[in-house]
């Protein structure tokens, strides 16, 4: 028990992408971000801010502390849809994290950056909780420019999409179980990090004991 199982690691990505993953289908997804201001979120405007055309931007020139930006809301078992682009260094959509400030947010991270992409990482706990070969990421991963991933959180059983493709699928139990959903702006002097997101919707699923409160 408490312990990771891997149940798909792929050696190479699948030569296609599922397409019907890359955008949401069906009903009851509601937009966490409004496009417009950052209501309903928490964060520093001095390095998040709306940007035009319904996009949350985040800038930092890197500094000794992270930068999160999180949602008021807690979300537990659901699905998750978004359009993310990152310049620099590095950055994620953080799930059912636990945040005491913004530097200081424990918690699960869909990654982001040279390394880091489609793999999950627990932050401020166990570090790589679920790896992605760089060398697959790479030809999956539009270079600054827009990507998609597609994020399942049933129980402890977590799942991700890289622009339809398929990167962890593991029974985490160590795992929190809910939490606010939020992005990153990593932490480091001098190591910049632009990232941007869209389209950022999330519907619950009927499993869920904690739900979207």
């Amino acid at each position: 028990l408490g312990q990771v199982v891997v149940q798909h690691q792929r050696d190479a990505p699948a030569a296609k992408a599922e397409e019907s993953l890359l955008k949401p289908a069906g009903k009851d997804w509601l937009h966490i971000f409004n496009g417009k201001n950052l209501d309903g979120w928490k964060a520093e405007p001095e390095f998040w801010k709306a940007d035009e055309g319904g996009i949350l931007h985040g800038h930092t020139p890197g500094t000794p502390d992270h930068h999160y930006a999180y949602t008021t809301n807690s979300y537990g078992d659901f699905e998750l849809h978004a359009d993310v682009k990152l310049v620099g260094n590095n950055s994620g959509i953080c799930i059912r994290i636990a945040p005491t400030n913004f530097d200081n947010v424990p918690g699960y991270q869909v990654d982001m950056g040279d390394g880091y992409w489609g793999c999950l990482w627990d932050e401020r706990g166990r570090g790589m909780v679920a790896k992605f070969a760089k060398e697959d990421a790479s030809k999956l991963v539009k270079q600054d420019d827009w990507n998609h991933y597609y994020v399942r959180a049933e129980g402890h059983h977590i799942q991700a999409w890289l622009n339809g493709v398929k990167t962890m699928d593991v029974v985490d139990e160590k795992g929190l179980l809910s939490g606010p959903i939020g992005f990153q702006l990593c932490h480091g002097t001098g190591k910049m990090t632009d990232a941007s997101f869209k389209n950022v919707v999330v519907r619950p699923l009927q499993t869920s004991q904690a739900g979207n409160k």
